[in-house]
């Protein structure tokens, strides 16, 4: 039986420039959701209890999946879950643990999060304990709203992000042992990182499948001789790896892979930052289409 997803409109990264502006990015998600396209969106922590108030109840009329990222927050106050420095990471987990009741007066069903840097592999082990007691007690917070489950997103480990979480295999072993203490625990896949780890993005698929519980597709110059290289957000297409081509690619193989049944559909989302000097509603409409053509082409 072949999976199915569902588009995602990744709001914080493709009207970038709005998202310290609560009102805006409300404004943004009632266009989203009057659009009938999407059946989720992906933003930033919502301080403001009446804009989370209007998000919940947009999202519950129409059916809508909210995920929220987590990462903003955290880096905002340079805050790092998996510091090896055991002040900063109580400081962090105690941030974090706030946050999640403030994305719970959203609706938010995928609380989303990153790792922090990597400490270097003398100590790297060490920093995925400290890591793995912050889910745990973060998981504990969120275990208190039903329908809430937490995602962590692997980065890349040396290319450019150098994150604590990166490489598939190492991360999948590391999840599963987790998920004993930590059972709402799962996996956000992004293609980029994949692709800056150096790694065959079908067999990265084949090794997370049973932990992932949404799909970014996101692009990157993986050359590291050339301008650009690295995660920057960057718009599909040359001279980055994802093609329209390779983003079927990505989709087909996660079709008829053994993703997390609990979930029923996953969600998929275009990943591409804005600029201040873009037109955020048009970059939205060539990503929506790049989305459409690569889920079509996977049929």
């Amino acid at each position: 039986m072949s999976n199915q997803f569902y588009p995602g409109a990744h709001i914080a990264e493709l009207f970038f420039p709005l998202s310290n502006n609560e009102n805006s990015v409300l404004q943004v998600i009632q266009k989203i959701v009057a659009g009938g396209y999407y059946r989720g969106f992906e933003t930033g922590i919502i301080h403001q209890p009446e804009i989370a108030k209007s998000i919940r109840e947009l999202a519950e009329q129409n059916k809508m999946h909210v995920t929220q990222w987590l990462t903003f927050e955290l880096l905002k106050d340079n805050l790092n879950l998996g510091s090896l420095d055991k002040m900063l990471r109580e400081t962090s987990i105690k941030r974090a643990c706030e946050l999640v009741h403030l994305a719970a007066e959203c609706g938010t069903s995928k609380l989303s999060l990153v790792s922090g840097s990597d400490p270097g592999a003398a100590r790297r082990e060490e920093a995925k304990e400290g890591f793995a007691e912050a889910l745990i007690r973060i998981g504990e917070v969120v275990n208190q709203y039903p329908g809430m489950l937490m995602q962590v997103e692997p980065l890349d480990r040396f290319a450019h992000k150098r994150q604590l979480i990166g490489p598939t295999g190492e991360t999948v072993t590391w999840m599963t042992r987790l998920r004993a203490d930590c059972p709402h625990l799962y996996l956000a896949w992004d293609s980029a990182h994949v692709a800056l780890n150096e790694e065959d993005l079908a067999e990265s698929l084949r090794l997370a499948a049973p932990l992932i519980s949404q799909l970014h597709l996101a692009n990157a110059i993986l050359d590291p001789q050339a301008q650009g290289y690295g995660d920057y957000h960057m718009k599909f297409g040359e001279p980055g790896f994802l093609t329209d081509a390779t983003a079927a690619h990505i989709v087909a193989t996660a079709k008829d892979l053994p993703l997390p049944p609990e979930l029923g559909e996953i969600s998929i989302a275009v990943e591409m930052r804005t600029t201040a000097d873009d037109d955020l509603w048009d970059n939205e409409s060539q990503c929506r289409a790049f989305l459409q053509r690569a889920l079509a082409a996977a049929q």
